[in-house]
């Protein structure tokens, strides 16, 4: 099912070039590819003229399609059309994962053993995964692409938010970036969209300061989990306090960002050569520093204890063996764990 060499940047450029696949099966956790993808091939095949006549658009949750579970009929007849003044015909199933019936997509295996020519079939799956052993995704990843878009990590991310900067020829400082983490967290077409503001909005500097993205955004960078992170670095008991009493962070995504600072720290511990931390741990080399003012602030053992605290009050804010889940009284009682 894997297909060597494919990526997100690999599919657009085919698609710049032109050379297209008969099917195009989307799926994955992160939404942002798949839009992309679907859009660079509904703006790249068909001139607006082109359109008129040949671009089906349908969506999973269609009621007048999809009452009776057979929404992937209409969309193979729409497939077996061929298309009119124009080179090619393009049918796009939207939000593919909303199909009641998901057995239906089986019909889809017949239609795919031998495609219309002049078709170019898309099915956007997002926020999960189709099964892998399933026949007519496998003749699929045959005949066409299949492709998977997996969340990001955070590290990855933050190249992420870099690579947009480049993009639109600008740049931000670390403080920003960690506070445009902080606000956006992995949503990448936030991301994206905040950055095409500034984009827009900065004509002389282009770089982005975090005071520039607190007064854009309306975010406090004083009271951020990051903030909190180096807080926490420096054993700055008052101020960890100050932050969790005035933050308004859901803890959940706090502990998320916690744990893969911790993570990374317990990481740093048992590198062996400290001389090239940034390429190790896949991190912006600017914050090495704060990797080697933790390792001094916390043992291997002290460490290993935060990673089971973190995991402790994940669990006990969803409610996991306490009846008391209150987010306020669970970050202090976290905080206290960490820095004692």
């Amino acid at each position: 099912m894997e297909q060597k060499g494919l990526t997100y940047a690999s599919i657009l450029k085919q698609i710049e070039l032109r050379q297209f696949a008969p099917i195009y099966v989307l799926m994955g956790e992160e939404p942002y590819y798949i839009n992309k993808i679907v859009e660079a091939l509904e703006n790249g095949i068909l001139s607006e003229e082109e359109k008129t006549m040949n671009l089906s658009v349908r969506y999973g949750n269609d009621i007048k399609t999809n009452k009776n579970g057979d929404i992937i009929g209409a969309v193979i007849n729409d497939a077996q059309r061929y298309p009119m003044l124009s080179d090619y015909q393009v049918v796009i199933l939207k939000e593919a994962q909303t199909v009641d019936k998901k057995d239906v997509f089986d019909k889809l295996q017949f239609y795919l053993q031998k495609p219309q020519p002049q078709t170019i079939l898309i099915i956007a799956y997002k926020y999960g995964t189709i099964d892998k052993r399933k026949k007519w995704l496998q003749v699929a990843s045959q005949m066409g692409i299949v492709f998977d878009s997996k969340k990001l990590y955070e590290n990855q991310v933050e190249d992420f938010i870099y690579q947009q900067l480049k993009s639109h020829k600008l740049s931000m400082q670390p403080d920003a970036v960690r506070l445009l983490l902080e606000l956006a967290g992995t949503d990448l077409s936030l991301i994206e969209s905040i950055i095409k503001k500034f984009s827009i909005l900065l004509t002389d500097s282009r770089e982005i300061s975090c005071s520039l993205l607190e007064q854009t955004t309306g975010m406090s960078k004083k009271y951020s989990t990051f903030e909190l992170q180096d807080a926490l670095i420096a054993g700055n008991v008052l101020k960890a306090n100050q932050i969790i009493h005035h933050t308004n962070e859901p803890i959940q995504r706090i502990i998320a960002t916690l744990f893969t600072y911790f993570a990374n720290l317990m990481a740093y511990h048992y590198l062996p050569d400290k001389s090239n931390v940034a390429s190790a741990l896949r991190i912006q080399p600017w914050a090495v520093r704060n990797y080697e003012a933790g390792a001094k602030r916390f043992s291997k053992m002290k460490t290993f204890l935060i990673i089971g605290y973190l995991r402790q009050y994940d669990g006990k804010s969803k409610g996991m063996g306490t009846a008391d889940n209150d987010e306020k009284k669970l970050l202090k009682e976290l905080i206290y764990k960490i820095l004692h």
